[in-house]
């Protein structure tokens, strides 16, 4: 390029020639041989950039012009004396055909570098008009990540202080590069600028929950959010998490849930949810019916959630045959909570303790007669060694309860007693312990979107399991007001609204 400039073209074409030898994938190379850019925008603008580092602002511009030209199914290519006409109608040649998505995303940065590159040239006003038309395209898939689109965007804000996409585009940016505290600053002055838009406001949400510990601004922006847009599923999902990590009740969620069932029905997560809250509020029809009728994907994050609403239904629905003396219907229901239904996509893993489907099988099949397959489930339940979850193997967890509870019917006092006992002292270790993740359990689902608080979360199960053992052993009123304890900290903590209902019952 410098050798043109010095007007020794034959140097320059050996020069592009053998460029083009070692690497005929090189697209700055091939669009100074004359081919027509086939790359995506991402693309050109990393050759925009390559060019403006070098110094070549004029050639950078006409190389972002005529591949927004292309992308319109448009031949544009300009020549030296027509660069000058290019500067004053740069923001005339939007995209109006469909584009790919990575295309469609990429729009609003060309706009928004060819802004600043003609304000390094000196020409504000075509950049202005420029910014102004990055300002209007959808932002939908637009994530500005090179270091350079950082001057990009404040050059747009400078430009064109009412712009409300700039700031939000270069939040984005900061956030993802742990510049958390000015990212926010950033998505509170485009909300201020456009209130409609309601991802800013969904990022707000994030950002005062998981940075500024506020949760109370986070639940008002997710409030916004959804007002702003209230048929986007993702933002009803994302709000019922917050909520739920707020300590909401199960009742005022699954109220929502319902509000929104068409919202319901395009998200299988918020399906799991729906299917935990008629669990949580005892309606297990309903969350049998559902869980059975739709086809889940399995999805990162939510390994086991679908499965987990299967089985929790059925116990419910065969515990309350059991009560009722339905003891085949009750056999029927536990039986089909030990399989893994194709609809489901996914099974159990193959270390998973069942050890309660196992021990109420054996209750069903005692009261049917069925003496030799009650102590097989029975044996089965006590029997079993550890249990896995998240991505670990635990000498004790909510299965020990029932393995003791097994022992029991099988005449093994001691060795119920024994178990429990051993309960009771991990549950007091865990309550005492610091919590920490596995180093390989890389998909909880808490770790998803809003920060968990771990010790708190870890304090909470070794409550739970502390009321078990105790429940075993036999002080009832103490392992009621343990369980107690457990709602009061997590209304939606499923296992012990569960155990709550079995003492109940």
């Amino acid at each position: 390029m410098v050798l043109r400039k010095l007007g020794k073209t034959h140097e320059a074409d050996v020069l592009l020639k053998e460029t083009i030898q070692l690497d005929c994938l090189d697209w700055w190379a091939r669009h100074l041989n004359g081919e027509p850019l086939g790359c995506d925008l991402q693309t050109v603008l990393d050759l925009a950039h390559d060019h403006a580092r070098a110094g070549f602002h004029e050639e950078a511009i006409v190389l972002l012009v005529d591949a927004t030209s292309q992308k319109n199914g448009e031949r544009f290519l300009l020549s030296q004396r027509e660069r000058a006409g290019v500067r004053k109608n740069v923001s005339s040649n939007s995209a109006c055909a469909p584009l790919p998505t990575q295309d469609l995303g990429a729009l609003p940065l060309v706009h928004y570098t060819l802004g600043w590159l003609l304000e390094q040239c000196g020409d504000k006003e075509a950049a202005l008009k420029s910014c102004k038309h990055a300002a209007a395209l959808p932002p939908d898939y637009c994530f500005p990540s090179r270091l350079e689109e950082i001057a990009v965007l404040e050059a747009a804000m400078r430009a064109n202080p009412k712009d409300a996409r700039a700031p939000y585009y270069l939040g984005n940016l900061l956030y993802d590069r742990r510049r958390h505290e000015e990212a926010i600053r950033l998505w509170e002055r485009s909300a201020k600028l456009d209130a409609s838009f309601s991802t800013v406001w969904r990022n707000l949400g994030i950002g005062y929950f998981n940075i500024l510990k506020q949760p109370a601004k986070a639940r008002a922006a997710y409030d916004k959010a959804c007002k702003a847009n209230p048929s986007d599923a993702r933002l009803l999902f994302e709000r019922d998490q917050l909520w739920k990590r707020l300590g909401e009740k199960p009742a005022k969620r699954l109220r929502e849930l319902e509000k929104h069932s068409r919202l319901v029905q395009q998200r299988d997560d918020l399906s799991v949810e729906l299917c935990a809250l008629w669990n949580q509020t005892g309606q297990h029809n309903k969350a049998r019916e559902l869980v059975a009728k739709r086809q889940f994907q399995p999805w990162e994050g939510g390994e086991g959630g679908p499965l987990g609403q299967h089985v929790r239904a059925q116990l419910a629905i065969g515990r309350a045959a059991l009560a009722k003396g339905n003891f085949a219907e009750a056999r029927c229901c536990f039986e089909y909570a030990l399989t893994s239904p194709a609809n489901l996509g996914e099974a159990k893993h193959l270390l998973a303790n069942q050890s309660d489907i196992h021990y109420w099988l054996g209750c069903a099949c005692s009261g049917l007669g069925d003496k030799k397959a009650a102590r097989e489930h029975w044996f089965a339940a006590a029997n079993f060694k550890g249990d896995f979850q998240e991505m670990s193997v635990r000498a004790f967890s909510e299965m020990t309860f029932y393995s003791a509870l097994a022992f029991e019917k099988l005449g093994q006092r001691a060795k119920a007693e024994k178990l429990l006992r051993g309960l009771l002292s991990y549950s007091q270790e865990l309550q005492k312990s610091d919590a920490k993740i596995d180093y390989f359990a890389t998909s909880l689902p808490t770790m998803l979107l809003f920060d968990d608080d771990l010790q708190f979360r870890q304090e909470t199960a070794a409550l739970f399991l502390r009321a078990q053992a105790l429940l075993g052993l036999g002080q009832k009123a103490s392992a009621k007001t343990l369980l107690q304890s457990v709602l009061r900290r997590d209304p939606n903590h499923a296992l012990a609204a569960d155990l709550l209902g079995e003492m109940k019952a």
